[in-house]
């Protein structure tokens, strides 16, 4: 759903303002993550948990029907399952038909050429490492902080407000953000959200009180809208037609690789060092490391780029 969402996107846009038009699905998604936890609770409150999955499978089924209806093909050639081998004067027949195993070995395949590309493979890796802190620290570490007794002691209905306020942070933010990015280039997107968020969670430890609380939630949440279009329209940019679903999905590869490493290590970290802020800290020095790697890399390939045009 992800890949093909952005690349509705990316079919329909240019380098010029693909990240605007990628920013409303964005947007969306924070809409529904600050809408999704008070609906949630609401339900399971008054109709029960079990019911409450029934209505949310059931409002995905209505979703799919729905889209089915309004939406359109953005791709200007018939779609072809990378797993099926069509004969347009034939039909289909069995001897064409590939396992999904040969074609995830085809797919493996296209990404190599891909990481061979020193920009794409940058932007690969420093998404892997967002995610990672990301996993790590918000997802994981956050929730803690803000419930911890010797802390903010923070309800689990107030950890939803935290969560929401962050999200309409982003809904608001996405859009400008996006623009942004198509003006002044999507790695200093990358590099600037990052640096954000690093400085943030470094920040959140050493907040006291609400309002510095407010404050390190707030920049976290700029610098996650910083990130919210530009390494898809960063990669997008880079690679031809025909190579970007496969760009996509490394990256949403890479990102979902991260998160499981994030999620598991600075969870361990954190019990093993018996501290919430050494794991917190841990994972802002992480992020920062990769900003600067990233940030460094850009210039290096700025300055190749600017030695072969002369």
């Amino acid at each position: 759903m992800s890949t093909g969402a952005t690349m509705m996107m990316t079919d329909v846009s240019t380098p010029l303002n693909r990240a605007t038009t990628i920013a409303p699905i964005m947007s969306a998604f924070s809409a529904g993550a600050a809408v999704g936890p008070a609906l949630g609770g609401y339900l399971v409150d008054q109709v029960g948990l079990h019911a409450t999955f029934y209505v949310v499978g059931l409002s995905f089924m209505g979703v799919a029907g729905l889209n089915r209806v309004i939406m359109k093909e953005t791709q200007s050639k018939p779609i072809r399952f990378p797993w099926l081998s069509m004969d347009a004067t034939k039909g289909m027949t069995e001897s064409e038909q590939k396992s999904v195993s040969t074609a995830v070995r085809d797919a493996v395949s296209q990404w190599a050429p891909l990481m061979k590309d020193s920009s794409v493979r940058s932007v690969m890796l420093m998404n892997g490492l967002y995610w990672v802190a990301l996993a790590g620290a918000q997802m994981t570490l956050l929730p803690l902080i803000l419930t911890d007794a010797d802390g903010m002691a923070m309800t689990a209905t107030q950890v939803g407000q935290v969560y929401m306020g962050m999200s309409l942070i982003q809904i608001f933010g996405n859009p400008l953000f996006a623009q942004l990015a198509d003006r002044v280039g999507k790695a200093p997107a990358i590099t600037g959200g990052c640096a954000l968020i690093s400085a943030s969670m470094a920040g959140l430890t050493v907040c006291s009180d609400y309002t510095q609380l407010a404050a390190a939630l707030g920049t976290w949440a700029v610098g996650s809208s910083m990130l919210s279009a530009a390494p898809v329209a960063y990669v997008s940019d880079r690679v031809s037609d025909s190579k970007r679903a496969q760009a996509l999905a490394l990256l949403r590869t890479w990102g979902d690789v991260g998160f499981l490493i994030g999620a598991s290590g600075t969870g361990a970290l954190a019990d093993w060092s018996g501290s919430l802020d050494v794991a917190m800290l841990s994972s802002s020095g992480l992020l920062l490391t990769g900003t600067v790697w990233f940030a460094t890399r850009q210039m290096i390939n700025y300055r190749l780029q600017k030695t072969s045009d002369l």
